[in-house]
């Protein structure tokens, strides 16, 4: 008997494939194909998905805490990841961020900003 295709889609991107090999590992699942890069002219960030998500669950492993970029890069490939997701028709997207940038500045500081609630509504709005 054939085994059921899984309605859900897992995506590593840059941050940490290391950690997004391991749960898909536990998971028994494969990560999908996605190429996340930049533009070479201007450094824009560029997000190709070769799998399709229409009508399917999607979890996007990103950290905004690595080694190899910052956390705005990290930040905005998974903004833009989600937001072709959301536009390729997917059932629900499901980020799992293990550090989330500007969390800690969740308090108003003299006329500031409180920019861990930005971030909230970007990443509700992608």
């Amino acid at each position: 008997m054939a085994s059921a295709k899984p309605n859900f889609v897992l995506f590593a991107l840059n941050s940490n494939k290391d950690l997004a090999a391991k749960i898909a590992s536990r998971l028994e699942a494969p990560l999908a194909d996605i190429h996340v890069g930049e533009e070479p002219d201007n450094r824009e960030t560029t997000v190709d998905i070769s799998t399709s998500v229409r009508g399917k669950d999607v979890f996007i492993l990103q950290s905004g805490a690595a080694e190899n970029m910052s956390v705005n890069d990290a930040l905005m490939e998974l903004l833009i990841t989600c937001y072709a997701c959301k536009t390729s028709s997917a059932r629900k997207i499901i980020g799992v961020v293990p550090y989330l940038p500007y969390s800690k500045q969740s308090k108003m500081r003299n006329r500031g900003s409180i920019p861990s609630r930005l971030i909230a509504d970007l990443l509700c709005g992608a």
